[in-house]
């Protein structure tokens, strides 16, 4: 026999919470699973959906929790849960009695093309749908086209949640589905007109869940320091990358991040690299008019100038020579080259090497960021700086051209600043 208990039912007992009778939780479960399954022989799965979404303040989730402590009455039950990866519920599922019994399945390592091709044929038949029910609108034949929808389909970049906002948008019953379809479609439009539809109050609904009892204003300050790294990088980090640019320890990068695995990878690893799970969280962070909460408003120019102070730090301590290569020797004769780059440089220095001019040409320009920027930059540029030693060794001198490039645009947008001041 298999029977299958769905969100529905859980929601008519308030998430196992207390109910008007102030049943305990435990007495709930009991009642409603463990006594009429244990020791019947029946087989079967029971689906919790959205587990983020009940009421829930302990620490680690309560229905996980006593879960725990009944699921061996249950050997013939299977349990599939889904929710984002809060703490309390990460928490949760490492409790001693339900870790061994359980098997986490991360949806963003499932191959990207079998999820390509289901948020396809949802964004399909969605939208064909609005062509039908639109009738009285003069729609192109067919509409949408097959490269319009796998071009959604690549903007979704694998959430449903965003594939499903983009349908929102484009079939608003007071605009015309396809005008709205370009407008998303546009390569200026970036992810603007999805937020309209409905994206950017999750992101803030998610952001305030995350941090609803805080109120020191330098947990924001180390959340709005750690993100514009995160998302003005241009190059994925990790935390232990983080922790050594920011000069921050990677405990406190940890915490920072520790509530917003909704919306970013933070791998277990401490070396693997971060990861935003889409576009539209940068894009919604650094736009003020989106992200109003100034809280966690992360403002571009400010935090490139950060990242440009930080790298400039790292920079300063560099050696020449600093792999102790015998004289003359050319790339391609050194053995293990990136072995040993990573072992006597690390990622965070070679990325400060490559970047730190890239991240200038979008810093401010006031006259205090040129007070504190003049003076390191000066000696990033001194003769023979090992940071170009580096960049060679990386095979991506070439760069250090265009990296030049940017940091006399900045200089010479600098200099109007300068000269207005004297």
């Amino acid at each position: 026999m298999n029977e299958c208990l769905g969100a529905s039912d859980l929601e008519e007992n308030e998430c196992f919470g207390e109910n008007r009778d102030n049943t305990s939780l435990i007495s709930q479960l009991e009642n409603l699973l463990v006594d009429p399954l244990s020791g019947k022989n029946i087989s079967c799965i029971i689906i919790i959906d959205a587990l983020d979404e009940c009421v829930d303040d302990q620490p680690a989730s309560a229905i996980l929790s006593v879960l725990g402590r009944f699921v061996k009455h249950l050997p013939l039950v299977k349990f599939f849960i889904t929710g984002r990866p809060e703490p309390r519920i990460r928490t949760g599922f490492r409790l001693p009695l339900l870790e061994p019994l359980t098997q986490i399945f991360l949806l963003h390592e499932v191959e990207s093309s079998t999820v390509d091709n289901d948020i396809q044929l949802y964004l399909t038949q969605r939208l064909t749908t609005i062509a039908k029910q639109r009738s009285d609108l003069n729609l192109p034949d067919p509409w949408p086209h097959d490269y319009e929808i796998m071009a959604l389909t690549k903007k979704s970049s694998g959430l449903f949640i965003f594939a499903s906002t983009l349908a929102r948008f484009i079939e608003s019953e007071h605009h015309e589905p396809n005008e709205r379809l370009q407008m998303v479609l546009s390569k200026e439009s970036g992810t603007k007109h999805e937020g309209y539809a409905g994206i950017d109050s999750l992101y803030s609904q998610i952001l305030l869940h995350a941090f609803l009892d805080v109120c020191e204003p330098k947990v924001f300050e180390n959340v709005r320091h750690v993100m514009g790294a995160i998302i003005l990088a241009f190059n994925p980090l990790s935390r232990r990358d983080l922790s050594m640019i920011l000069g921050v320890s990677m405990a406190l990068v940890s915490t920072t991040l520790r509530h917003l695995h909704s919306v970013i990878l933070v791998p277990t690893d401490e070396s693997k690299e971060i990861r935003v799970f889409h576009k539209s969280f940068p894009d919604f962070l650094q736009d003020h008019q989106r992200c109003t909460d100034s809280r966690f408003h992360i403002d571009p120019t400010t935090y490139h100038g950060s990242m440009v102070l930080n790298c400039l730090k790292l920079v300063k301590n560099l050696e020449r020579n600093q792999c102790s290569l015998p004289p003359f020797i050319i790339n391609q004769d050194i053995l293990n080259l990136p072995q040993l780059l990573e072992c006597q440089l690390g990622s965070a220095l070679r990325y400060a090497c490559r970047y730190w001019a890239r991240h200038i040409w979008h810093s401010p320009t006031s006259t205090n960021y040129i007070n504190q920027v003049s003076r390191p930059v000066a000696s990033a540029l001194k003769s023979a700086p090992p940071w170009i030693e580096v960049m060679s060794l990386e095979n991506c001198l070439g760069e250090a051209i265009y990296s030049m490039y940017g940091l006399l645009g900045w200089l010479d947008k600098v200099s109007g600043v300068c000269h207005h001041h004297r």
